[in-house]
Parts: C-alpha cells; sequence; structure tokens
C-alpha cells in the first residue's frame, strides 16, 4: 500500500513543492517537477505537453527537475490519484480527512477487503483505470477515446 497525505508525499513522485511564499495571492504552492511529476500532471489535467517554467533547483543528476508550476492546494488529493495509479496502484481509496490509500498488485486481497470492511465508515470515492479504455473512456458509438 501507498500514502498521500500532504504535498511532499509527492516529491516521491517527482513533485517536489517548494514554497507558498512564490504566489502573490498567498494561495499557489511553487513545485519544481521531474519528468515522472511533469508526466503525472499531463495526464491528470489530458494535456499532451505542458508547458513549464524555469524550475528552481537543480535536483540530483540521476533525476533532475526540469521545470516548475504553481498549484493550487485543492491539487493535492487530484494529483496523488493519478500519482498513485500511474505508479501501479490498481485502486485508490479517499479516506476522509486522512489523504489516499493506494493498493498495489502485491497487496493481499484478504488485506484488501478487511481494510474496507474495517474503515467502510471513513472511505470515499475509489478510483481505479476500469473504464472502456482506461483513463479516458470510449465512446459506445463512434469507439473514439475521449
Amino acid at each position: 500500500m501507498k500514502t498521500i497525505r500532504c504535498w511532499d508525499d509527492l516529491s516521491r513522485f517527482g513533485i517536489i513543492a517548494l514554497t507558498g511564499e512564490a504566489c502573490g495571492l498567498s494561495y499557489r504552492i511553487l513545485c519544481d517537477v521531474t519528468v515522472q511529476g511533469k508526466k503525472i500532471i499531463e495526464k491528470a489535467l489530458g494535456l499532451p505537453e505542458l508547458g513549464l517554467a524555469e524550475n528552481w533547483n537543480p535536483g540530483p543528476a540521476d533525476d533532475p527537475h526540469v521545470g516548475a508550476v504553481m498549484l493550487a492546494p485543492e491539487l493535492l488529493t487530484f494529483l496523488g490519484v493519478f500519482a498513485l495509479l500511474e505508479n501501479g496502484c490498481t485502486e485508490v481509496m479517499a479516506i476522509n480527512g486522512c489523504g489516499l490509500l493506494g493498493f498495489e498488485p502485491d497487496d493481499p486481497p484478504e488485506r484488501i477487503a478487511k481494510f474496507k470492511t474495517r474503515h467502510a465508515d471513513g472511505l470515499g470515492r475509489r478510483f481505479a483505470y476500469a473504464g472502456t479504455a482506461g483513463d479516458r473512456n470510449q465512446h459506445v458509438m463512434s469507439g473514439r477515446v475521449r
């Protein structure tokens, strides 16, 4: 199982929160991103090529920062869902007031079932690539993926 509860939890997925002081509204969070983080944001927003501002920090040599973006606090859960699904989780559960929990393919089914039963009152929405075409659904009449 993998969890995302705060912005620091997204750093292992290539979205590195730096500061809230960069926003003139004191609203958005300045984040550097790696190639992996850029791909997650592009997937989440449905954009084939996201233009980024210049990165603030170089990052490690083996996983450099490739740009920067300002993100609203409300995007934590939104981006977290895609970060977990794009990194091997088969489903993601929003836990009311506690963040996200991603179940991995090697998590025992009985453990997942027990967790869902034990925490049924606190479970929010379930997310999984289970539609007709993965993260985008297929239009039934035309067969096009939207």
